[in-house]
């Protein structure tokens, strides 16, 4: 099995993504707190950029301080090894600028049939990279949740290997 998944067809940028490395990504999502977007992307979107700017004019203010380490516990530690993540991959996609031709994801999977979706619902597609702490190995490197199958506690698409973008007929 393969420990990336490569983003490949209508994008401007191909990309390997590693999953194994998301650990410390300060995005990753806890799956067992996860109780789903109360949040629209707009809203969080526009919630940003008004920190931002807040930020912006306080530094303009009162001038730029670096950022400090946030302390981290031995509790808070372990519950990092030990916990179940994902990651949203909308990201990822805005990353790799699908070509404006491109209107629908195909996800390569080992010893499966390809399945296809429109590139507006794979946005809304959560990642889980790890599972009791530990990296996904077997039918991974990644378990392709839509929110409502993750909520649902349904199955999830396994064994991804490959995103293909292209445009539908």
């Amino acid at each position: 099995m393969s420990e990336v998944i490569v983003f490949k067809g209508a994008v401007s940028y191909p990309i390997t993504l590693d999953p194994t490395v998301w650990i410390f990504d300060d995005r990753k999502i806890d799956l067992s707190t996860y109780v789903g977007d109360a949040d629209g992307s707009d809203d969080g979107k526009a919630t940003y950029l008004k920190g931002t700017g807040s930020q912006w004019d306080k530094e303009l203010r009162e001038g730029a301080t670096p950022p400090a380490e946030k302390p981290t516990s031995l509790v808070e530690a372990r519950k990092a090894l030990e916990g179940d993540y994902g990651m949203r991959l909308d990201p990822f996609i805005t990353n790799a600028q699908p070509l404006p031709e491109a209107t629908h994801v195909r996800l390569h999977r080992h010893d499966d049939e390809p399945i296809i979706l429109s590139i507006e619902t794979a946005r809304r597609a959560i990642l889980q990279f790890a599972s009791g702490g530990k990296p996904i190995r077997e039918h991974g490197p990644v378990h392709f949740y839509l929110p409502e199958v993750l909520l649902a506690k349904e199955e999830p698409i396994q064994g991804i290997y490959a995103i293909e973008f292209f445009a539908a007929n």
